[in-house]
């Protein structure tokens, strides 16, 4: 969903490179480190970042420079948190201008829309559940698994097609886009549901979001 082969305003762009260059670099320090460092953990997050350059290439043409594909960002949010997520979004982000011969002055505009804003969006979500929510397993594989991955979704969604309206000159886009676009979100968060859950069971170490001591200890 991002804008990858249409230029736009040179101006806006490198305000936006900026922006995620400054975003980028102030979450180095809540990068955890010594989670990254368990074993296959790094090996999952490499793997994470090539599946979803490709799930991107996966799309249905809309107008213009809009297409409609699975996000993935929302699972990378939750397995590896909000850091090492923007960074690993950001990265595909750059595979894909690479790979795909897109335009890399939109490279800014291109990662706040695809790594940032859902990584921080998923992240808010994350810990106003575990605020205003029984600290549960059921609680965050379905208030955060399901539910806050189709949140994530469709507003990173809505965020990404109202970014087409309003910077690029093209035909006015369709309601159905909207529509759409909220049914593939609806169902990459039963897919984000079942996975997170997967993972939640049989590889612990790759889902840093949760936390025995909070959604277990006890219970």
């Amino acid at each position: 969903m991002g804008i990858f082969y249409t230029p736009i305003d040179a101006a806006f762009d490198l305000l936006m490179i900026l922006l995620s260059v400054v975003v980028l670099f102030r979450e180095i320090k809540h990068i955890p480190w010594k989670l990254w460092r368990e074993p296959g953990v790094f090996s999952a997050w490499c793997a994470s970042l090539i599946v979803l350059t490709l799930v991107w290439r996966m799309r249905v043409h809309v107008n213009a420079d809009l297409h409609l594909h699975l996000l993935g960002v929302a699972i990378l949010a939750l397995m590896f948190g909000r850091a090492l997520a923007s960074f690993g979004a950001a990265l595909a982000v750059i595979a894909y201008t690479g790979e795909y011969d897109g335009l890399w002055l939109n490279i800014g505009t291109n990662i706040i829309m695809l790594a940032i804003f859902p990584c921080f969006l998923s992240d808010l979500i994350l810990r106003k559940t575990q605020r205003y929510l029984p600290q549960h397993m059921f609680v965050y594989l379905f208030g955060n698994g399901f539910f806050g991955a189709f949140f994530v979704n469709a507003a990173t969604g809505l965020f990404a097609i109202t970014a087409h309206s309003l910077l690029l000159p093209s035909p006015p886009t369709s309601n159905d886009a909207y529509a759409y676009m909220l049914l593939l979100a609806w169902g990459e968060a039963f897919l984000v549901g079942f996975l997170i859950t997967i993972f939640a069971v049989y590889k612990p170490a790759w889902v840093f979001t949760f936390d025995d001591q909070i959604y277990l200890r006890g219970k």
